[in-house]
């Protein structure tokens, strides 16, 4: 799935090449559990029982607790955690070395990461879309988007301003395309790009308990210099706009158009860049 041998691996083993460090996978892993996510089957095995414990903790934090474990030995896709000697990590995925490091903060951030990436590409009977999202009037608002976008800077504001919080990250539709809560910490960051989780709690809001339907989609990324001018998409520009943001759209393709047809089809579709978030959150939400 993941080609990552002889590249740099992106916030694991710094500017390292996987080349430089491996370890054998033929050697013991010799604790296991099996868990579901999402309809996912998922194996973690481990060379001792403290790193499946580590990675059980990193399992149930990525999904937010949404994991269930399971009397099994079968898995749909199967994690490694393996430590050497010195104290390096190494992250296995169906049998193959996908990253290394010395860093323990920096290891299990990765192996959280790309577990959630294949448990929403896999996922059974739900669509998983890159955005942030936002409840408003019984409405969600969705925001696809890539990171360093101003994705979560603009939800902050708009839950600051009375919106119910649903997700910085994913957008989750089921099959009728009703949207759920994805409500993980706010990834938030500094001028110098670290990153910093905080609960939506800290300043005030409120988490989205309810599914809801679509009632919107902005498709914006933030412009110091930019108007909002909105242009109102059709249903088909803005799925084409979507598509590249969903996460299971080469594995499960069929599904994935057929709900995002049925999520986005009665919401108003809207394009333009736009300048401040806190100014842009209270003209949205008075616009709605």
């Amino acid at each position: 799935m993941l080609a990552l041998q002889d590249t740099k691996l992106p916030g694991c083993g710094s500017d390292r090449l996987m080349s430089e460090k491996s370890f054998e996978y033929s050697r013991a892993f010799d604790s296991e559990i099996v868990f579901e996510s999402y309809g996912v089957r998922v194996k973690i095995q481990a060379t001792d029982p403290e790193l499946l414990q580590d990675g059980v903790h990193v399992a149930k934090r990525a999904l937010l607790d949404r994991i269930k474990i399971l009397d099994s030995k079968d898995a749909d896709h199967t994690f490694g955690i393996a430590a050497d000697d010195d104290g390096t990590k190494f992250l296995f995925l169906n049998g193959e070395q996908i990253s290394y490091d010395n860093t323990r903060k920096r290891f299990y951030k990765f192996f959280n990461g790309i577990l959630r990436i294949v448990v929403a590409e896999h996922a059974q009977g739900a669509v998983f879309i890159h955005a942030g999202v936002v409840g408003w009037r019984g409405k969600a608002i969705v925001i696809p988007g890539n990171s360093f976008e101003g994705k979560t800077t603009l939800v902050a504001e708009l839950v600051k301003n009375g919106a119910d919080y649903y997700s910085d990250e994913y957008a989750v539709l089921d099959e009728d395309g009703m949207c759920h809560a994805f409500p993980r910490d706010l990834s938030i960051r500094d001028s110098q790009f670290r990153e910093e989780d905080v609960p939506v709690s800290a300043f005030g809001g409120r988490i989205g308990v309810d599914p809801i339907p679509v009632g919107a989609v902005l498709l914006t990324r933030f412009d110091v210099n930019a108007e909002w001018d909105p242009e109102r998409l059709t249903v088909g520009q803005g799925m084409m706009e979507i598509i590249p943001h969903t996460i299971p759209r080469i594995f499960n393709t069929e599904f994935s158009l057929k709900v995002l047809n049925t999520a986005v089809s009665d919401a108003i579709i809207l394009k333009s860049s736009r300048g401040d978030a806190g100014e842009f959150a209270i003209k949205l939400l008075s616009f709605f």
